[in-house]
């Protein structure tokens, strides 16, 4: 599982000092976050995310509000933590833990900022030493496909050796980055099911083909396959 956060200054823990001048916070201050923004003057951050709870509270929350994680995210699930570089194209790798727990519907009562989110709880951890951190990552080598709108992905076995690789500084074969071809498959759908596949395309930003595949997953594993 691959979780996309905003960068932190204050290693996850609390607000983050000066972030007008903090080039790594450049994404607080773009519309369509859902977040309460900072203003450039501040000496402290005026805002509130999740991020700075990220490394104290150790949950975060699955958007839209009112979904659930599902039965991907379960105990023992690897969890890796990226953040945007500055300009957006490419990511750094800054933490690794696991899932402790899954809540299995919204929260109904608690802070503010939790009511009407699903969260997932995660193993206490510590950010990876900045030295370890693994920077210009492209979604492809993160996730195996453009990374649109949404702030979680579910990444496979394979992937998450991958990643793991590249904490440890291993080096990767050249050809290994290229995921290989599966079986194409050619199927015809009701115009009904398009249209709600088309929604959610639309809703989470994802290509039509990874949400299919997902959902084929999440059906083969209901029945033990």
């Amino acid at each position: 599982m691959v979780i996309r956060v905003l960068y932190n200054n204050q290693d996850w823990r609390a607000k983050c000092t000066t972030p007008g001048k903090d080039n790594g916070c450049w994404r607080c201050f773009q519309g369509g976050l859902g977040i309460k923004q900072p203003d450039p003057n501040d000496k402290v951050c005026s805002g509130d995310c999740w991020e700075r709870r990220l490394c104290t509270e150790y949950h975060w929350g699955c958007i839209p509000k009112g979904r659930t994680f599902g039965n991907r995210a379960r105990p023992g699930t690897k969890v890796f933590l990226i953040f945007r570089q500055p300009g957006g194209k490419n990511y750094t790798l800054w933490g690794r833990t696991t899932v402790r727990s899954v809540d299995s519907e919204p929260v109904k009562e608690g802070q503010d900022y939790e009511k009407g989110f699903a969260f997932v709880h995660l193993e206490p951890f510590e950010p990876l030493p900045s030295e370890q951190w693994v920077r210009d990552l492209t979604d492809e080598q993160l996730v195996r496909a453009p990374w649109l709108m949404g702030l979680h992905r579910f990444i496979d076995a394979e992937q998450e050796a991958k990643l793991e690789q590249r904490i440890k500084g291993e080096g990767l074969l050249p050809d290994t980055d290229v995921a290989p071809r599966g079986t194409e498959l050619t199927i015809s759908v009701a115009p009904t099911m398009y249209g709600k596949l088309k929604n959610v395309e639309t809703q989470e930003g994802r290509p039509l083909d990874e949400i299919v595949r997902e959902a084929i997953a999440e059906w083969l594993r209901e029945r033990r396959v």
